[in-house]
Formats: C-alpha cells, structure tokens, sequence
C-alpha cells in the first residue's frame, strides 16, 4: 500500500501541482479543506489518515497531529515561518520538519516598498480620497523618498534585498541584526535604540519567535523618537495590537502598513478601519512564480525524505534520524576536503595539499589553507554570511579547517553551465557579488595589512599562468610581464583569486561562493577576468551554446558594474588575455581543451594582450559587453 502525505490546507485554487510531484513519485496524496482548520481539526484529520508525511499552509500542526500517525517522517511547511508547528514534538518523535526559506525574497522585499512609497507617497490615502470626489491637492502631505531614513529590524535574505533596493531610491537604510550586518553601500548596522532614535521608518524582517513575539510594545513605540511608519511584512504577532492603536492615537508612529496582523485572516476591525493603516491580505510572499516554486519544492522535499534522503532544507534535528550525506566529496585539485558527520550534524573539512593534482609538479605551501579560512570570515562580513561556507573551526597545525555543509541543493555552477543549464540570474548575482566584496573590502583599511602577502597568489596564479606562459612564448614576454606589473600596482580591494564557475554553487540566484585559498589584497580586475575567462572558453567550445553563455556574461558584468568598483577598462581586457592563453598553455589547462578551436581562441587571446579595444566578430560575444 502507498505511502500517504496529507496536505492540511492551501492558500491557491487547487493541489494540482503537489499531487503532481507526490503521485508521480508512487505515493497517495490526500487534500485537506482549503481553509486552514483549529488545532483539533487538524489533528483528526491526521488521524483519520494515518500519514507518512504532513504538508501545511497555516493550519496549526500540534503536538497531538504529529503524534497521531503510525510512522511519521515529515512535516513541510508550505512557507517560511514555523510558528504553526510544534516542531519539538516533531523532533521527539524522529520526524523532519522542514520550509522554504528563500522563494519569496524578492517578493516579499517588494512588498515592504510598495508599503513604504504607498504611505510617503500618499497613494493609498489619495486614492481614498480621490474616488470619494474630494479633489484635494493642496493638502497632499507627501515627502521625497530618497531622504527618509529607514531602519530594517532584521538582515537575513530579504532585509539585504530590500536594503538594496532602498539603496537604489537613495535612502539611507540602519540595519538592526543578532549577526554582523554584511557591507553594503548605505547600510548602517546600529543598535536597536540608534534605529529608534533615527528612522522614519521601521520595517520588520524578523521571524516569530518566543523571543519576538509583541516586541513592538509600547516600550518599543515610546522609544521611537522621529514619528515612524511601522511596516510588518513578516508575522502579525510581532506587533502588540492594543500598543499599536495607542501609538497611533497618542502620534508616536505617524502610521502602520501591514501585510500582517495578529488574529488574521479576522484581525482587529479597529485597526482595518483606521485612516493611519494601510492593510493588504498576508500577500507580500505572492507572485505567479513564487508560488509555483513553493508548493513544488515543498512537495518535493516531501519526496526526498519518503524516498530516505535528508532534507534540503531541515528546520530541526530529529531523534534518530540518518544525516544521508556522502562520506566524501570528489577529490579537489589543491585539497583534500571531506563531509564528516559531527555530533551537531555534517560539516566540511579540507585540508590543503602541498602538492596540487596537476601533470605538472605544482607545489604551494599549505599553510595558505589558513589564509582561505581568514579570507571566509572576512568575505561573510562584506558580502553576508549566507554567500559564503561558515568556518567553525581551524587547525594550523594540520593546515585544515571545517566549514558548514552547504544546502545540497545548490548546484555547481561549472556543471551546469557544461550541460547547457544557463541562468542568467545565476551569473548576474555572481556579478553582484563579486562587485561588493571589491567593494566593500576596499573601505576596510584593515583588510589590507591582514591579505598584503601575495605568495600564494605568485605561487598558484602567476607562476603557473602568466610565467610560464610567458616562457613557451618569449615574443610575448614583455607584454605579460607588463600585465603583471600593472596588477602589482592596483592593488585596492580584497580578491577571491579563484572565482570561476567550479568554485560557484548555485539554485538561480542564491549563491554560495567557495574555494578563496589564493585570496590577497591585489587588482580587483583579476576576479573578474578569470571568470570572464571560463565564461569565454565555454563559449568557443565545439557546439556550445554562444548566444545564452553571451548572455551570460554580459549578465556578470552588468552585475558587477551595479555594485562594483569602475573596472572595465583595457587592463580588464589584457588580464583577460593573459589567462585565456594560460587555460591553453600554462600548467592548468582547461579539461575541455580537446572541445577547443586552439587556434582561433589563441588569435583571439592575443588580439586581446595587443589591442584591448578589439573586437573579434567571430570570437567570443560574451567580451562585446567589454568594448
């Protein structure tokens, strides 16, 4: 008999796209009522069906429905938030219970804008107004947007996304978080009291815990010191109703806009009626796309755990549950790395080789593993924690350290693009990426004198490449060395060294970005050449697909030019040069070179070294973006 999975409510028309995932993977799937029904409701409902696995919207899944079924092994969370499932009971009894964290960021980020300018814009007041036949003007109240300053309570992924946007008004955005706030150009991390004391409006991208549930208290409002917007995208028992309504009638806050509201879907009629509120209907996570790709990933995850994999996305650790990882990883060029299964879970251990994988006999120091796990925890301070591996530990003396297991579900990028899976969003986040940790290292003097020894860069990147490159051909010698100089000179910003697609994991555009053992303080334009580089030779492969890994790379670029330092320039293209020759004739070639025109990609190579203006009409179209 099959396995059932029981779906206690759905937000959308109809299951057909998670009966679709579930039945096609041979398992029965049972459709609850489309509204979300109590506590009790819920539980019969399990227990009538006896499940293996449980999907929910927002029905509350208690400790009495996870505990009625015979074997239970998941609860999926059709959402982010798990604040409608009893998690430790799920936990206790050895089941899964898992979301989807990151669907919804763009969404929910555009949503709190829509909020803010509706409000500072007057355009859901004056809509009012204007279909109530008062033509009124002269009394519109409205304010510039780029001067407000707005304080986000919160800077996981979709505060950084709407910090970003904000950026893009020109407002200027305080950033409130348990973690260091990443760098970001017009982000101020600060504490909670500074926002109070600063913003003209507060917006809530913090999850509901017990810790923050009614945090916006009448201590919180009576803090507030510049008459704020309060704008609440995220859950509506953050907010304390009764203190709410006193703010705005006492005028501490200037106006609520909410997404969310405590007692909902029948929240307080007071606060829907009041003049000073703007309400929509718990809708900032929905859009066409969004909601496809949550209810599929969520049936899927369902999939993988019945099928006795591990979750992508495990919100829990469950008594007795299997970890499901692979005891190694494939063997890396320049290291050893390993997943080991801790006692709080599977996490990464690498260990640096002194001697790389290579034809060529290329020794390098391991101590540069050090260096890698240094260049990590200075990344994850520019650019967020979530685009680089968490290092938990180091050990010098056995030139190793242990990082946090990235999400499975992340792909890598090299192998997709191999295979013909090009998503530009992938390439253009990378851009972005790259662009802030140029960036942002460079206004940190302190970067400078922590990565100023460039011997691991000499060692894995000039001797190798530009050197002996510049040995199998002497006439180009002077040219390469002058690409070297000229590199020796700009150094102004923390490079990553090794940024190319094999050292990119990536679901579209959620990144994580590995591998920074080379990492220095040099010429940020060597990052952005290398990857420019795989990009290029993939693109002059034999039956490659040019027009979408042009796409591609203009997509990086334009990225890189929204964030980055002003790079594009001819040294950009001699670099460029530099190393498409040494993937042909240097010690680490390209492993497709046998899929290669050698010829024409090194016309190509050296029209670049020799006249950096060029173009070559019939050679690689992802480098027109450069000239």
């Amino acid at each position: 008999m099959a396995r059932r999975v029981v779906l206690t409510d759905y937000a959308w028309p109809d299951t057909a796209i998670e009966r679709g995932v579930i039945e096609a993977a041979g398992l029965e799937f049972v459709a609850g009522p489309a509204v979300a029904g109590t506590a009790a409701d819920v539980a019969a409902l399990v227990a009538t069906h006896d499940p293996a696995a449980v999907m929910t919207c927002w029905a509350p899944v208690s400790a009495a429905a996870v505990q009625a079924p015979s074997d239970l092994r998941i609860v999926a969370r059709l959402g982010v938030g798990l604040d409608n499932i009893a998690t430790d009971a799920a936990s206790a009894r050895g089941a899964w219970v898992t979301n989807v964290p990151d669907y919804c960021v763009e969404e929910v980020s555009d949503h709190a804008l829509a909020l803010l300018l509706a409000h500072f814009r007057g355009v859901a007041a004056l809509d009012r107004d204007t279909k109530a036949l008062r033509w009124d003007p002269a009394n519109a109240r409205l304010e510039r947007f780029r001067d407000l300053v707005v304080g986000l309570v919160g800077f996981g992924r979709i505060g950084q996304a709407t910090a970003r946007k904000l950026a893009a008004f020109g407002c200027t955005v305080l950033a409130v978080d348990s973690a260091p706030v990443p760098a970001r150009p017009g982000v101020e991390q600060v504490s909670l009291a500074a926002l109070q004391e600063r913003a003209d409006a507060i917006v809530l991208h913090v999850p509901l815990l017990d810790g923050t549930r009614g945090m916006v208290d009448d201590g919180f409002i009576a803090g507030c010191r510049r008459r704020p917007l309060l704008v609440n995208v995220s859950r509506g028992g953050l907010v304390d109703n009764a203190a709410l309504l006193r703010g705005l009638a006492s005028g501490a806050l200037r106006g609520a806009a909410l997404d969310v509201i405590d007692g909902e879907p029948s929240p307080s009629p007071e606060i829907l009626a009041h003049p000073a509120v703007i309400a929509t209907p718990h809708v900032a996570f929905l859009s066409a796309a969004s909601l496809v790709e949550l209810r599929r990933r969520a049936a899927e995850e369902v999939v993988r755990v019945l099928d006795g994999q591990a979750p992508l996305h495990p919100c829990n650790r469950p008594n007795g549950a299997a970890t499901a990882v692979p005891a190694t990883f494939d063997r890396g060029v320049a290291s050893d790395i390993q997943v080991v299964d801790g006692p709080d879970g599977p996490y990464v251990l690498k260990r640096a080789l002194p001697r790389l994988r290579v034809a060529a006999e290329w020794l390098s120091d391991p101590a540069r593993s050090m260096v890698e796990a240094s260049a990590l925890k200075a990344m994850a301070g520019i650019i967020g924690q979530d685009a680089v591996p968490r290092v938990l530990w180091v050990d010098p003396g056995r030139h190793e350290f242990a990082m946090a297991l990235v999400p499975p579900r992340l792909r890598n990028w090299k192998q997709d693009l191999m295979s013909g899976r090009i998503d530009p969003a992938t390439a253009s986040r990378a851009g972005q990426l790259l662009g802030q940790l140029h960036a942002g290292s460079a206004r940190r003097p302190e970067l400078r004198e922590q990565f100023r020894d460039t011997r691991f860069f000499e060692e894995l990147r000039i001797r190798p490449y530009f050197a002996r490159v510049a040995e199998r051909n002497p006439d180009l010698a002077v040219d390469i060395e002058a690409v070297v100089a000229g590199m020796a000179e700009r150094r102004t910003a923390l490079v990553h060294g090794d940024f190319s697609p094999k050292n990119i994991l990536a679901d579209g555009a959620d990144i994580v970005l590995l591998d920074c053992e080379v990492a220095h303080w040099g010429d940020p334009r060597f990052d952005l050449a290398f990857c420019l580089t795989h990009l290029t030779l993939k693109s002059l492969r034999r039956a490659a697909p040019v027009a979408p890994l042009a796409g591609a790379g203009a997509a990086l670029l334009c990225g890189y030019c929204e964030t980055g330092p002003a790079i594009i320039d001819a040294a950009l293209v001699q670099i460029l040069g530099c190393l498409l020759l040494a993937r042909l004739e240097g010690d680490s070639p390209v492993d497709y070179l046998a899929d290669l025109d050698v010829v024409a990609t090194k016309r190509l190579a050296m029209r670049l070294l020799h006249d950096p203006a060029s173009r070559d009409p019939a050679g690689a179209p992802v480098l027109e973006t450069l000239s």
